[in-house]
């Protein structure tokens, strides 16, 4: 699947922050396990900028629905079930327009 800039956008906000908050290591370590072999240290780029790098790439690929899971997985909303309830809600109504 390959998504448009704004749901792009959106993604990055439920990966960088909406889901959980992610610092920079966080984030390393997110899209390491799509197959990445970020490390964090002096330089790393702002957050956004980093995420949105990484979208980019695996905008298209199997890779991408598989962040897409990762993102929304229940396993990490114990607790907080109807919070992932509206982002997944919120998240779909831009991949509406993706098709």
């Amino acid at each position: 699947m390959i998504l448009c800039k704004k749901t792009l956008e959106c993604l990055r906000e439920m990966i960088n922050e909406k889901s959980e908050y992610r610092s920079g290591p966080k984030l390393v370590q997110f899209f390491n396990d799509l197959g990445f072999s970020d490390s964090y240290g002096q330089g790393f780029p702002s957050c956004w900028f980093f995420t949105d790098e990484r979208l980019a790439k695996i905008n298209g690929t199997p890779a991408l629905d598989q962040c897409i899971r990762n993102t929304f997985a229940p396993v990490n909303f114990v607790g907080r079930i109807q919070e992932l309830d509206l982002l997944i809600k919120e998240f779909n109504q831009y991949l509406a327009f993706d098709k």
